[in-house]
């Protein structure tokens, strides 16, 4: 089933909050209402735009075409004898109602990964991952619309080519995805990562998931705006991987953590944007949170294309300065 309307305003429907204008809006309750939209847009020859929970998305002033926003819901456990719990949960579902409803069944596997603004859909696409887990050590299967057999599908973790904040619903998007089904409950606890542990040790307590999910939460409401009072998209560049040389040259200049990845190394890039002065930095509208120099914000009135030239300014100056290219996290929708 599909919902239209027309010529709407995107403002609200994004966390970055940045006006942005589509041509028609069609909102999709199920399977059927994507495949509908789909065909629609095909026959008529317009573009179909998917918008999930909007959070990681840097809107231009238009999108053409329409707006498919996902709202399928639906939540599903199948416990087995071993203490495995097989979680479903459908695209249009809220990621953090999600981990809250799994830790209070006494679910484990979530933890780490609280607090994530978003919708279920984008979990996969985006391959979440915080304070130690990333979100492919859990994936079963991802259930999507592919949008050439225009038909629904199920993959397994082998054929979602999932990597740091990637995966080929993002990089190739020939689906659609319209749920996710996880293997959790008899997950080992992770809470090595250094914010992570020092949390749980100012709190004095045991790494159990629920305290894990608190102290997480607790660390993340520290350093990061709420979308909801203060527009932002999260971390607004990945972190990059270097080589061993580039590692012991930036060692030479700075102090910086480093995460050994199939024979290079992942450094932390607000590190990098901090030491090029950007942390706080505000220019009108637009700037750079002052807790966290990997998230940008937009203070109230910015547009898309005022974001991206921050976000283009801020790379250049990294690249300049410790030849260190920067990627974006968030994907551009639409034009000026």
């Amino acid at each position: 089933m599909t919902t239209p309307w027309r010529g709407v305003s995107l403002r609200t429907a994004t966390s970055l909050g940045v006006e942005s204008v589509a041509d028609a809006l069609i909102e999709a309750t199920d399977a059927d209402g994507i495949l509908n939209a789909l065909d629609r847009a095909q026959r008529d020859g317009v573009p179909l735009t998917v918008l999930g929970g909007g959070t990681n998305v840097v809107p231009l002033a238009r999108i053409r075409g329409r707006v498919l926003r996902m709202a399928l819901r639906g939540v599903a456990f199948e416990r087995s004898g071993n203490g495995e719990v097989r979680v479903t949960a459908a695209a249009g579902e809220t990621w953090q109602a999600l981990v809250r409803r799994c830790l209070g069944s006494g679910i484990a596997g979530l933890e780490n990964l609280a607090l994530i603004p978003g919708a279920v859909g984008a979990a996969p696409i985006q391959n979440i991952g915080a304070y130690g887990r990333e979100l492919k050590a859990l994936v079963h299967s991802v259930s999507a619309i592919d949008r050439c057999a225009m038909a629904p599908v199920s993959l397994p973790p082998a054929a979602c080519a999932f990597s740091y904040r990637d995966s080929t619903f993002k990089s190739a998007p020939r689906y659609i995805v319209t749920g996710i089904t996880l293997n959790l409950g008899a997950v080992e606890t992770e809470a090595s990562y250094p914010d992570l542990a020092l949390e749980l040790r100012r709190m004095g307590r045991p790494p159990t998931p629920a305290w894990v999910a608190e102290a997480v939460a607790r660390v993340r409401r520290r350093k990061l705006p709420d979308p909801r009072r203060i527009g932002n998209v999260g971390s607004f560049f990945k972190n990059p991987t270097v080589s061993a040389a580039t590692l012991d040259r930036l060692r030479g200049r700075m102090e910086i953590r480093a995460v050994p990845t199939e024979g290079r190394f992942r450094v932390p890039a607000a590190r990098l944007i901090e030491a090029c002065g950007w942390k706080g930095h505000r220019d009108g509208a637009v700037g750079v949170w002052p807790r966290h120099a990997l998230v940008l914000v937009n203070h109230g009135g910015a547009s898309g294309r005022q974001v991206l030239d921050l976000a283009r300014r801020i790379a250049d100056s990294v690249q300049r300065r410790f030849d260190v290219p920067l990627e974006m996290e968030p994907t551009v929708l639409g034009e000026d």
